[in-house]
């Protein structure tokens, strides 16, 4: 990750830099190149996770590993210092600043494609940018914002997703009554209105239109438990929760009131699947039933 950073940074710049500064690029802590001449020396100073796009934590596919692998996203900062021989001399300190602030400018260093190389460097740059310079060491700091990876580490095999099914509902939600909620009255058509709804079939290929097909209403009392009243619809059988068959731009069920006055919720819910597949998801609207002594 940062190892393979420093590493790959070194090896670039020492093509790029014109003599005696060329081939004369090491790591902090790594051995002096043979014979006498200037170093330039650059290491890690300090760095922070980035926040993620839009915070993506998703894996991502890069180099190195044909499947999804999990990275880590960070901002880097670089030191980069030069060292002359006879140490001290100042103005081949500045020449070989000089030299580095060329060659940091250019386009395919600024953008990082300088440095990829094949294979799974363990890293991947979006930036490498000049943040600024001085007479103080190090000379030069650089930010390089990008993914960070351990090298060898396999990707995540999965099943890829060549299917899925988006519900859409527009709002407003409209609930209306056949006639007024009495206790212990006899059970009231309700109709439940979508403003606009449909499935979409989202595929590689294409994306389609589908039929809305289903809703769950659930019937909850004032703690969120199953309500006193019943909910019945020519899906399932009645009960506090049942599925109702969306046909058109809604849906027709009766509530059967409870024997006394109450106040209880009804519930909207997607649902997706049919059988054991079946699957209960976002709730799209609540509404307040009020049943009169």
């Amino acid at each position: 990750m940062l190892t393979e950073l420093e590493s790959r940074l070194a090896d670039v710049l020492g093509a790029a830099l014109p003599a005696p500064f060329g081939g004369r690029v090491r790591r902090r802590g790594a051995a002096p190149p043979n014979g006498a001449g200037p170093v330039v020396r650059l290491g890690v100073e300090a760095f922070a996770p980035l926040e993620p796009d839009l915070f993506s934590t998703r894996p991502e596919v890069d180099a190195g590993a044909p499947s999804l692998r999990r990275v880590v996203r960070l901002r880097v900062r670089l030191g980069v210092d030069v060292t002359t021989d006879p140490p001290g001399d100042r103005l081949g300190e500045l020449a070989g600043v000089d030299a580095l602030l060329f060659a940091l400018q250019a386009p395919e260093v600024r953008s990082g494609r300088a440095l990829v190389a094949p294979g799974d460097q363990g890293f991947r740059l979006d930036s490498l940018e000049l943040l600024e310079a001085g007479d103080d060491d190090p000379a030069v700091l650089l930010e390089a914002v990008g993914w960070f990876w351990p090298v060898g580490v396999a990707g995540q095999d999965g099943r890829a997703i060549a299917r899925a099914l988006v519900r859409e509902v527009r709002l407003p939600v409209r609930l209306t009554f056949g006639a007024p909620l009495v206790a212990g009255g006899t059970g009231v058509a309700c109709d439940l209105v979508f403003g606009s709804t449909g499935t979409l079939d989202v595929t590689a290929e294409a994306t389609t239109s589908a039929p809305f097909g289903e809703v769950a209403l659930h019937l909850l009392d004032a703690g969120g438990g199953p309500g006193a009243g019943a909910l019945d619809t020519p899906a399932s059988p009645a009960g506090t929760q049942v599925v109702a068959s969306v046909d058109g731009a809604g849906t027709t069920f009766t509530y059967v009131p409870p024997a006394t006055a109450a106040r209880e919720q009804l519930v909207v819910l997607a649902r997706a699947g049919s059988g054991a597949d079946a699957r209960t998801g976002l709730e799209l609207a609540r509404f307040d039933l009020v049943v009169a002594p």
